[in-house]
Parts: C-alpha cells; sequence; structure tokens
C-alpha cells in the first residue's frame, strides 16, 4: 500500500510512541510485497498535508529498478508550504547518491548507508 498510517495528529511523541513507530516500520519492511509505492505515497501525503506539516519519504532507493526519475520525484515533493524530505535507505552502487543530488530543491533528499 502506499499508505501505512505510522501516527496521526492526537498522538504523543513520547519515547514509548516512538519506539511503537519504529517497531511498526521495521515489521511493514518483512511483510511488503516487490514494487514500488513511493510516488503514490509522496502524492497521498503531500495532499493530506497542512500548511507547516513535515513529510518524511524513506526508500529503499531502487527506484531506477521502477523507471522512476528524479523529477517525477521533485514534482511531487513540491510544495512550498510543506516541509518534504526524501530519505533514501541503501542503494545499488551510487544510485541512491545520484538520485539525490538531482532532487529539487537541493537538500530535500539524503541517503543513509549505515543504520548504526
Amino acid at each position: 500500500s502506499a499508505v501505512i498510517p505510522l501516527v496521526d495528529s492526537t498522538s504523543s511523541l513520547d519515547e514509548k510512541n516512538q519506539l511503537k513507530v519504529l517497531e511498526s516500520m521495521y515489521a511493514h519492511t518483512q511483510y511488503t510485497y516487490a514494487g514500488d509505492k513511493t510516488l503514490e505515497a509522496i502524492e497521498s501525503a503531500v495532499q493530506k498535508a497542512n500548511g507547516g506539516d513535515l513529510i518524511l519519504v524513506i526508500s529503499d532507493a531502487n527506484l531506477k529498478r521502477y523507471n522512476i526519475k528524479a523529477g517525477e520525484v521533485s514534482k511531487r515533493l513540491d510544495r512550498h508550504d510543506v516541509h518534504t524530505h526524501l530519505i533514501m535507505i541503501g542503494s545499488m552502487g551510487e544510485e541512491a547518491n545520484q538520485l539525490a543530488r538531482k532532487i529539487t530543491p537541493k537538500g530535500h533528499a539524503q541517503v543513509c548507508l549505515d543504520s548504526s
């Protein structure tokens, strides 16, 4: 699914709930089918966002495999009243770094290769 609710507007941000969010994110990765929903997820989050909201998009960075171009991602991340950031975890070679350099606005895409 492109939409996986992890928190809502009434969720507290204490450490216990933060841990629950991380556990839920981890659980979803174990049972996700192959395929990419990155573009659909960004579109859904941006449409639902209120001004000033922060949207973090976390992707495995295998976007080239699904023929997803940086321009397509940038277009969906571009909403001036919402803070959007793409975090790519892992990479096939230099794919994630190359994509991050092409995402606009600059600085809205980061690559995480080391989880320690």
